[in-house]
């Protein structure tokens, strides 16, 4: 099966049909639209339409000051609000010519860390509805709520957190934090091996996920596909271990990788990642240095010296990158953003091709892409 087909170019032939999948339907995470062309039960051609809700927000970032920009970068895809707010942060940081506290990049982590647990608990509790697995999706938010629970208490959001600032972040750490977080994470420890171990013994799901939906680390390359995806194809490639940034280069963890490129390897290793994420966090809530936990050296009205950045990050559904262009002004003189969401995107109609209508929910569900970020 190869997978080059990335738009339908002709009619249907009489055996055939076109098969419409939105803009809206219940098995897609916002609005797009699914253009399959089926013969029988299997997928010959496949074309994504985005767009339906755009946002330009590149643009409006440009008619901004820095600190407007800030809450806006929630808004970008809020499964990954913390991780948009940091790697926007350290762009500004670096044209500033500062640094944030050694306390603030570790309450950094921690937050990144909690919002790539949250994001995978729904991602993979969302992806479970799509293959008749309700329970599982019911357990998933149900953890979530708990990790939801602990940004809140940092943050004071549940779901657009803007917390990083420039040099620092908004606040510290809450009275008897360290204790509350850790008995929510070794709670959420023993759910999640439960939860891999249901789903690694249910026949149904296996048949559901094994051998499905296969995309490979030539195929994942070329489309510029990062995250779990990419790892779930044996690429171990993750930013935090690649590029270190914040603290990452004094934690110990592993990089989660399988190799088989399925829908079960995928959603594979989001569970074991979020392992991997209790781990950072617990390191980071015994390690965290005492002091500041800002700098309080950022004027009111930002002007960074005239320059360009493309700080990068691991977000939760893969490598975040914003390239800012700095004119000695108070707002960008140019603002892009390469979001992981947009490269998966590509990757599902030639994902799709060769395959059976019934997997197609299993298959876009298991690549965890964001409408939001994509129609950014």
């Amino acid at each position: 099966m190869t997978h080059e087909a990335t738009q339908i170019t002709s009619p249907p032939k009489p055996s055939e049909i076109l098969l419409h999948l939105g803009p809206q339907h219940p098995l897609q995470p916002g609005p797009f639209l699914l253009d399959l062309k089926i013969e029988g039960e299997t997928i010959r051609e496949a074309e994504l339409k985005i767009g339906y809700i755009h946002k330009g927000m590149e643009k409006v970032f440009e008619d901004r000051t820095y600190l407007q920009i800030l809450p806006l970068t929630d808004r970008i895809c809020y499964l990954a609000s913390n991780s948009n707010n940091d790697v926007y942060c350290r762009g500004v940081e670096e044209l500033l010519g500062i640094e944030p506290t050694d306390r603030a990049m570790y309450l950094r982590v921690i937050t990144n860390e909690l919002c790539r647990l949250q994001s995978h608990l729904l991602g993979i509790g969302e992806f479970t509805t799509d293959v008749g697995f309700l329970t599982m999706f019911i357990y998933m938010v149900r953890e979530r709520e708990g990790v939801v629970s602990l940004l809140e208490a940092i943050t004071g959001s549940r779901l657009n957190h803007n917390y990083a600032r420039f040099g620092g972040v908004a606040n510290d750490l809450p009275p008897g934090y360290k204790e509350m977080a850790l008995k929510t994470l070794g709670e959420l420890k023993k759910q999640v091996k439960s939860h891999d171990a249901m789903l690694s013994s249910d026949s149904i799901y296996l048949r559901r996920t094994k051998g499905v939906g296969v995309l490979t680390a030539k195929e994942a390359g070329e489309l510029g596909v990062a995250g779990p995806p990419l790892r779930a194809a044996g690429v171990e490639y993750d930013l935090r271990r690649m590029e270190p940034y914040l603290v990452y280069d004094d934690l110990d963890f592993k990089v989660i990788t399988q190799t088989d490129g399925d829908v079960f390897a995928r959603v594979k290793v989001r569970l074991l990642e979020m392992l991997e994420s209790i781990y950072i966090i617990e390191q980071c809530l015994d390690q965290m240095p005492s002091g500041p936990y800002k700098q309080d050296v950022t004027p009111y009205i930002t002007r960074p010296k005239s320059g360009e950045v493309y700080p990068r990050i691991e977000d939760p559904r893969g490598e975040m990158g914003m390239y800012i262009i700095s004119d000695g002004s108070d707002k960008p003189y140019r603002f892009r953003i390469r979001g992981p969401a947009f490269a998966t995107a590509q990757a599902l109609p030639p994902l799709l091709v060769g395959t059976y209508v019934a997997d197609v929910a299993a298959i876009a569900a298991s690549m965890d892409s964001c409408t939001s970020e994509v129609d950014r």
